[in-house]
C-alpha cells in the first residue's frame, strides 16, 4: 500500500501543472505523488502530442484572459519559453460565423494591447513566401492576423514542468489503475499490479478516460443519474495527421504562422523533427458497454488504427488547405486519434466531488480540445481548491459541479458528431 497527501492520477497538463503548482507551496513535496500509466510525457495522454496552439484569442472572454495569463508565462518562463515558438497565425472566418468579431470585441473589453489586424483572403494567399497560396477560401469573407499566438512543442513542455514539479521534491509513480474503491467516505485507488493508493486528496486527471474509470465506483454506491460523471464528460477522439518533410520542404513550409481554417481545424507550422500536422473539427464518440452495464465513450484501445473512411476525410480536409502536400505525399505519414474528455460548454471541470461518500475525491480533467494551452497556469487554480481557497466567484462557478451548462463554449462545432465505428 503506498499513502500520500495527494495523489494526482494523470500526467497530462491537468497532473502536470496541479503537481508543478502543489510543489511550489505544499510544506513536503514528497509527498505528493502523481501515477500514470507510463513514463513523462504519457503517450496516451492528449498533452502528448507533437505540437499544440497557443493563443489568446477566444469568443469567450473567460477563456481570454485565462490564455492572456498562460501566455505571459509562456514567454517569460526560461524553462516554457524555450518550447514556444510565436509564429502568430492567421484566422479565415466563415460567412455565416461572427467568432472572429467576437475575437476582436474580447481583445478591447480585456485590457490587453490588441495585436491583431486584418488581412484580406488575397493577402493571405500572397504573404508568408506564399505558403498558403493554394488554399481554398471558398465560404469564407475575411480573415485577421494575431502576432502573439503560436505553437509549442506538446510533449517536451509537458515533461519539462514535470522536471521541475520532481525537482521540487514530487513522486512520480507508474501503474495503471483498474479501478476505485470507497469507504468509510474515502476513496482510494487499485492498480493492476495488486496495490492500493490511499491519500487524504485524490485528484482524477485522467481526461478521456475518467468516465470509464468512474462508472464501477458509480454502481457500487448506486450514484444517482444526474450525479454521474458523464454528464460532466464524455470521451471524445479527433483524427491528427502529419506528413515528415525534408529539409527543403521543412524550410518552405516554415514560413507560415498557425493557419486557423475557420471552425474546421488548423495546420501548425513544421516542428524541428520536421512534422508537419493538420487537425480538424470533426469530433466522435466511442461508445462502448462497460462491465458494470452502462454504455460510455471511452479512448480506443489502438490510437494509431484509423478507419479508411476517416483516413479519407482527412486527406480531404488537407486538400482544401494546402493541396500541393498530398502531391509530394499521397497521405499523411502518421496518423494518431486523440482523445480528450469534452464537456457540454467546453468548460473545464475542477471542484470536488459532491457526493459525502467521496469525500476526498476531486477533478481536474475536461480539456474539451482546447486546454493544453493553460498548462503553465491551471494547476494553480486546482491548488487552491485543494487547498479550500476561492479561485473567485466567476472560475468557481465555471469550473464547478454543473447541474446547467453555458449557451456558448469555446469552440462550438468541435462538440462530438456520431460514432467511430460509423466513420
Amino acid at each position: 500500500m503506498s499513502d500520500s497527501d495527494v495523489l494526482i492520477v494523470g500526467a497530462g497538463i491537468f497532473g502536470t501543472s496541479t503537481a508543478y503548482h502543489l510543489s511550489l507551496t505544499h510544506p513536503d513535496p514528497s509527498r505528493i505523488t502523481v501515477l500514470d500509466r507510463a513514463p513523462v510525457p504519457s503517450p496516451q495522454a492528449a498533452s502528448t502530442d507533437i505540437n499544440k496552439i497557443v493563443r489568446a484569442d477566444y469568443g469567450v472572454l473567460f477563456f481570454m484572459q485565462l490564455a492572456y495569463e498562460a501566455l505571459e508565462q509562456w514567454t517569460s518562463v526560461p524553462w516554457l519559453k524555450e518550447h514556444f515558438h510565436q509564429t502568430g497565425w492567421v484566422a479565415l472566418d466563415e460567412k455565416d460565423s461572427d467568432l472572429s468579431t467576437r475575437i476582436r470585441s474580447n481583445f478591447k473589453i480585456s485590457g490587453q494591447p490588441d495585436t491583431s489586424a486584418d488581412i484580406s483572403l488575397d493577402e493571405v494567399k500572397k504573404s508568408w513566401g506564399g505558403v498558403l497560396s493554394g488554399i481554398n477560401t471558398d465560404g469564407f469573407d475575411k480573415a485577421y492576423t494575431n502576432s502573439t499566438a503560436g505553437w509549442a512543442d506538446a510533449s517536451s513542455s509537458v515533461d519539462a514542468m514535470m522536471q521541475e514539479a520532481m525537482n521540487n521534491g514530487v513522486q512520480y509513480m507508474v501503474g495503471e489503475v483498474n479501478g476505485l474503491e470507497a469507504a468509510d467516505g474515502r476513496v482510494s485507488v487499485k492498480t493492476t499490479d495488486g496495490r492500493t493508493h490511499t491519500a487524504k486528496q485524490i485528484v482524477l486527471a485522467t481526461g478521456a478516460w475518467t468516465p470509464w474509470l468512474m462508472a464501477g465506483l458509480e454502481a457500487s454506491l448506486s450514484i444517482p443519474a444526474e450525479q454521474s460523471i458523464d454528464r460532466q464528460l464524455q470521451a471524445a477522439g479527433v483524427c491528427v495527421a502529419a506528413f515528415r518533410l525534408t529539409d527543403a520542404e521543412a524550410k518552405h513550409y516554415s514560413q507560415m504562422p498557425v493557419l486557423i481554417y475557420g471552425s474546421q481545424g488548423e495546420v501548425m507550422p513544421p516542428t524541428k523533427e520536421m512534422l508537419f500536422k493538420f487537425t480538424n473539427a470533426n469530433t466522435f464518440y466511442n461508445s462502448q458497454q462497460h462491465p458494470s452495464g452502462k454504455t460510455i465513450s471511452v479512448p480506443s484501445a489502438d490510437q494509431h488504427s484509423i478507419p479508411p473512411g476517416l483516413k479519407q476525410e482527412s486527406i480531404d480536409i488537407i486538400r482544401s488547405r494546402i493541396p500541393e502536400i498530398l502531391q509530394a505525399y499521397p497521405e499523411p505519414h502518421e496518423w494518431r486519434l486523440c482523445w480528450d474528455a469534452i464537456s457540454p460548454d467546453q468548460r473545464q471541470l475542477i471542484c470536488r466531488h459532491p457526493d459525502d461518500r467521496l469525500s476526498n475525491l476531486y477533478f481536474a480533467t475536461a480539456g474539451s480540445f482546447h486546454s493544453w494551452k493553460f498548462l503553465p497556469v491551471i494547476g494553480k487554480y486546482v491548488a487552491n481548491v485543494l487547498n479550500g481557497v476561492s479561485n473567485g466567484q466567476e472560475k468557481d462557478a465555471a469550473w464547478e459541479w454543473k447541474t446547467e451548462f453555458a449557451s456558448r463554449g469555446a469552440h462550438e462545432k468541435v462538440m462530438p458528431k456520431g460514432e467511430l465505428r460509423d466513420r
